[in-house]
């Protein structure tokens, strides 16, 4: 009896554990996790780029070797640095990084952006080198600064060492993490370019010929509609690639990190995207806007709007289930300067928040002057007042008293 009951449970028991796998409990319901597809890699993410909004999800958070990827973080502080005609000589040190490398040679002269672009196609260690030391100085305080925007990007489970993955301890990052850094950088026009570039020609000064690059990414002869992003490879990390496709307004990007079937990884999280999301638009940016109270400030208000349209991906079925929210933050002080972040908007899915988006100062407010500043411009602007007052007061008596003269005169001219 008690058998036959056991029986009777264990199916209901496997459908339960299965729609936690497709639905979990905790976050967006919409999430795809582990066990829904065929994805071999060690961890993996899907996210769509506009709004951050995970659409797929395994171990997004475990620390791993990124390998090459961490090129990724080292190309986004070149391209935010900018000056990228500047020209960089090659340091003997740059020259000797071992691996994949364009044999750059000591002393030998390139752009920022010819060696952007071995760093990005080429995966060259050697650029990474030679662009770090030209951003920073040094590799290390380069690398402090990777460090450092990878703490304002809010990347937790990230630590980097050097500019080109090597490997090396304390050394990592996680599919989340460089989900969000791929995000930030295809924020910018010439990052874009790069990662979309299947191949480029480069200088090699003293040669009869030109550097050929070829870009290591095979997604983009792969997949239709790929634009990116970067590749990696060590022993350690196997094989690791961010990958990024474009159809219509609705981008996506896909994390597989320690995969032996890396491109199948992607092209599964791509199909998975595309065939189930389109990109809704909320509310315009330009048609929202939010009053919020300011402290200390020659208004006692300001007006704020979202940094972009509140643009996300979703399933057909959650079109009419999608809202936003407005979290300006508590006790805003002046002086405010436009454009900065002054609160959150966060769209929801049936109450389960999907994404946020930064809300910006629209207008810059300064702070409200000291007392006896506001006392002596309250004197000095009642004393200008006053003696406008007074002079318009003379003038009217000074034409009073013209007339008045005027008038007599013709009296006594009458009179003789």
């Amino acid at each position: 009896m008690h058998r036959s009951r056991n029986l009777l449970i264990l199916p209901w028991l496997i459908i339960f554990i299965n729609l936690h796998l497709v639905f979990p409990v905790n976050g967006a319901y919409t999430v795809v996790q582990t066990g829904s597809m065929p994805i071999q890699a060690k961890a993996a993410i899907l996210m769509d780029a506009s709004s951050g909004r995970i659409l797929y999800e395994m171990n997004p958070h475990q620390r791993v070797s990124p390998a090459s990827v961490t090129k990724i973080m080292t190309a986004l502080l070149v391209v935010e640095a900018g000056d990228l005609n500047q020209m960089v000589t090659v340091s003997e040190k740059a020259a000797a990084t071992p691996e994949s490398a364009v044999w750059l040679e000591a002393g030998e002269k390139l752009t920022r952006e010819q060696l952007l672009y071995a760093l990005m196609l080429n995966s060259a260690n050697d650029s990474s080198v030679a662009l770090a030391e030209s951003i920073a100085g040094t590799e290390e305080d380069f690398v402090e600064r990777m460090n450092r925007r990878a703490w304002e990007l809010g990347l937790e489970d990230t630590h980097f060492r050097n500019p080109h993955g090597l490997e090396t301890d304390g050394h990592y990052s996680s599919a989340y993490d460089l989900a969000l850094v791929s995000r930030e950088g295809m924020k910018h026009e010439m990052f874009r370019q790069v990662v979309a570039s299947k191949t480029k020609v480069i200088p090699w000064i003293g040669k009869d010929f030109e550097r050929q690059l070829i870009n290591k990414n095979r997604l983009l002869w792969r997949y239709d509609d790929a634009i990116g992003i970067k590749t990696g490879y060590t022993k350690v990390a196997g094989n690791c690639v961010v990958g990024a496709a474009q159809r219509g307004s609705l981008t996506l990007i896909a994390v597989a990190l320690n995969s032996p079937c890396v491109y199948d990884d992607l092209k599964n999280m791509l199909d998975h995207g595309f065939d189930n999301y389109s990109m809704q638009t909320i509310e315009k940016s330009d048609q929202l806007s939010i009053e919020i109270p300011i402290a200390n400030g020659q208004t006692d208000t300001f007006q704020a709007r979202p940094e972009a349209d509140l643009s996300v991906a979703l399933t057909t079925h959650e079109k009419d289930q999608a809202s936003y929210r407005v979290f300006p933050e508590e006790q805003i002080a002046a002086p405010v300067n436009e454009g900065q972040v002054v609160g959150t908007c966060k769209v929801f899915v049936a109450d389960n928040e999907v994404s946020t988006f930064d809300l910006l100062a629209s207008i810059a407010v300064e702070e409200k002057p000291p007392l006896l500043s506001r006392v002596k411009s309250g004197v000095i602007t009642t004393a200008t007042l006053g003696l406008k007052v007074l002079l318009i007061i003379f003038c009217c008596l000074y034409m009073i008293r013209i007339i008045n003269l005027r008038r007599q005169r013709k009296r006594r001219k009458y009179r003789f």
